[in-house]
């Protein structure tokens, strides 16, 4: 773009080398205003409260060792949650969309750092143009060739003027450069703020991977459960309906009423029942995990329809680490630090707006009236040149931008406190609920022991002729509920275990971060 500079015929001597020494001057007594980034200072727990009242006899014990959360998901040694895993962090639709903001944040930066570039463009005219005939210039040439005509008329000699033609060409060639000195660190800042910003968004990037393998790893261990708990109920179906022959069988024989077939049958019944909400967990968990794979739905019945031989089983360490780690894991602490020093650094940009601005601009090139002369060594012509932009009165609004941008900074700064904080919390919150529902399964567990050695106990009285088909039936719902409990509990544990490894800040590394970049359109 060229400059606003008036072109002068004959511009001063000197004027080039005056321009350049101004510009080293101003360069060399630059600063930058505004605030530097510091993180703030914070003073994290020296323990886990969690993993202190922790019991010792846990199955599973989180102890204070250094953390190490590659790859976390692979302590359930499950290899299908393995491929699910890979397979989330290739495909996903929402981690594809957080790369791209990463690659925008990219061109950002690139347009920031421009500002404290100098401009250069180039440009050509080349036309014919005509002028009016009722035009001023007309006017003025007209009335000259009238005067001149007079003129000759009265010395009577001379041929009378030739009106000029009103057509005419132009021609130029040249190119226009500009350059606005950083002299207060406004480029500087926006450069600063970029780069924040692009840290914000790879840090967003790995908030959603941490969110989206223990989504997925959430999901898979819920969807087993859910298999597990239609098993069950299938295994007490066939247990009833045997059951519910051999009471038919003793009320044939006179050994029992018929009152106590029906309450078998009831009992059968109500087992079937629980099939279709069970069916319906499992379908949406395949549901949930294909989207989360952005595959169409029921797209895994196929692949996870058959229930894995082994359980889940948990690890029997779970290194978490100090609390003052997270500072320096979790992607959601980072982003939330990058956002703090883009703002301090808007800061800057905002302050150095009070200031003068000076430009240096330069126009050269080639201008003639023929085509054929335009390169010519007199066709050519230069102007350069400085412009100093004060601002005098603006009504408020650039000390307006400074509370602005100061507030935005103050409240950054108050986000990422709370983000500490909350961070904290979700670890420490994520240790107790882990140590706690292990105890709660362990208790479970005995509880599953013993009404299974009462429904036997009872069975085989009840095939004796002691005890009624009444006892029978509380026996087995004893043993129903507490099997039901037992696996809700089991599954809990598993995805505490989950929660605990996404409150630690997860596992997102750039291996898995280039793999999500590579498949992104």
């Amino acid at each position: 773009m060229a400059t606003e500079l008036p072109r002068p015929r004959t511009p001063a001597r000197g004027t080039p080398a005056r321009a350049t020494a101004l510009a080293a001057a101003m360069l060399l007594g630059a600063c930058t205003m505004g605030p530097d980034f510091h993180r703030p200072d914070t003073t994290p727990p020296s323990s886990w409260a969690g993993a202190a009242s922790a019991p010792a006899d846990l199955p599973s014990k989180p102890v204070a060792r250094a953390y190490d959360g590659r790859l976390w998901w692979s302590v359930f040694k499950d290899p299908v949650l393995d491929g699910l895993v890979d397979e989330a962090v290739r495909q996903n639709l929402d981690l594809q969309t957080a790369a791209l903001r990463i690659e925008e944040a990219r061109a950002q930066r690139g347009s920031a750092a421009s500002q404290g570039l100098p401009s250069v463009s180039g440009s050509g005219i080349g036309g014919r143009q005509r002028a009016s005939k009722n035009g001023l210039a007309s006017a003025l040439t007209g009335g000259a060739s009238q005067q001149g005509s007079s003129s000759a008329g009265s010395s009577g000699s001379g041929a009378a003027t030739a009106a000029p033609s009103p057509y005419s060409d132009l021609f130029d060639a040249g190119f226009d450069a500009t350059w606005e000195l950083d002299l207060w660190g406004k480029a500087r800042r926006g450069v600063e703020a970029a780069d924040a910003n692009i840290v914000s968004a790879e840090q967003a990037r790995g908030d959603a991977m941490v969110s989206l393998t223990a989504e997925v790893a959430r999901t898979y261990l819920s969807l087993r459960g859910a298999q597990r708990q239609r098993a069950i109920v299938q295994s007490d179906i066939a247990d009833e309906q045997q059951l519910l022959k051999l009471t038919h069988s003793r009320s044939d024989n006179g050994f029992a009423s018929q009152a106590d077939s029906v309450q078998q049958q009831a009992q059968l019944s109500a087992s079937q029942a629980q099939l279709p909400p069970i069916d319906q967990n499992i379908d949406q968990a395949m549901n949930r995990l294909a989207l989360l794979l952005a595959l169409p739905p029921g797209a895994l019945a196929e692949r996870l329809g058959e229930l894995p031989r082994n359980d889940v089983a948990l690890p029997p360490e779970v290194p978490v680490g100090l609390p003052g780690d997270l500072l320096r894991r979790r992607p959601d602490i980072l982003k939330s630090e990058a956002d703090l020093h883009a703002a301090t650094a808007k800061v800057g940009q905002a302050k150095a707006q009070l200031f003068p601005s000076i430009t240096l601009g330069g126009t050269a090139g080639f201008q003639s009236i023929h085509a054929d002369s335009l390169t010519d060594w007199a066709s050519r012509f230069w102007v350069c040149g400085a412009e100093i932009s004060i601002p005098i009165f603006e009504g408020g609004k650039l000390k307006a931008q400074i509370r602005t941008a100061d507030a935005q900074m103050k409240e950054a700064a108050l986000t990422w406190r709370s983000t500490v904080l909350s961070a904290y919390h979700d670890a420490n919150n994520a240790l107790v609920a882990y140590a706690d529902e292990q105890r709660h399964a362990s208790a479970l567990a005995r509880q599953l022991a013993d009404a299974r050695r009462s429904d036997a106990l009872m069975r085989s009285r009840f095939k004796n002729g002691f005890v009624s088909m009444i006892e029978v039936l509380d026996a087995q719902r004893g043993v129903h509920q507490a099997e039901e409990q037992a696996l809700q509990s089991n599954v809990a544990a598993s995805t505490d275990l989950v929660a605990l490894y996404k409150a630690l800040g997860g596992d997102w590394n750039e291996d898995a971060a280039a793999n999500v970049a590579s498949n992104t359109p």
